[in-house]
This record gives structure tokens, sequence and C-alpha cells, in this order.
């Protein structure tokens, strides 16, 4: 595998996908770093084109609610972690999906 600025590129996205679930997990719900990492990853995505992205708009769309659903502070318990295992579960098919971009 060559190393150029794609695959750098996507190499640091895996990495802040995981930083992001590092702050899911530590409870740091009100931070925007996942609201820029989707904004981030979608930009990143747009600008490969529609054969090359392997990560689909609708996985970065539902992230992308779920982060911001997260922000608001007068939700449930457990609505709220129910919202934080769908992002979770997005997260971890975006690292999948970036993996196979990376890898492939």
């Amino acid at each position: 595998m060559p190393t150029n600025a794609f695959t750098v590129t996507t190499g640091l996205l895996v990495a802040f996908a995981l930083f992001v679930m590092f702050t899911l997990f530590k409870n740091w719900l009100d931070s925007n770093v996942p609201i820029i990492f989707y904004i981030v990853l979608a930009v990143y995505s747009r600008s490969l084109g529609a054969d090359d992205s392997k990560v689909p708009l609708w996985l970065i769309l539902t992230g992308c609610a779920a982060a911001l659903t997260l922000r608001f502070e007068f939700m449930n318990a457990f609505f709220t972690k129910i919202v934080k295992f769908i992002q979770l579960c997005v997260l971890a098919g975006t690292v999948y999906f970036l993996m196979v971009t990376l890898l492939a």
C-alpha cells in the first residue's frame, strides 16, 4: 500500500473516529468534537467523488443527527443511552468503511 495524501488522511479520520468514540465513552456529551468529525467526514467523502467514496452518505447523516441530538441536555437518561448506542454503531460502521477504503 503506497503512502500518499489519501492514505494519510484516511488514517487520520480513523484516529479521529476513535477519539470521538472515546469522548462518548467518557460521557462528554456537550462536546462539539463529534459534530466537527461528521463535517470533516462529509467534506472528505464528497471530495473523493461517488466512485471512490466507500462511506455512504446516509451513514454520515445518521451519525450527524445522533451527534446533534445528544447536544440536548433535557433528554431522558434512557433516550440518551439509545442515541449514544446508535452513534457508537454509526462510528463503528464508519471506521469499518474507512478501513475498507484504506486497505482497498
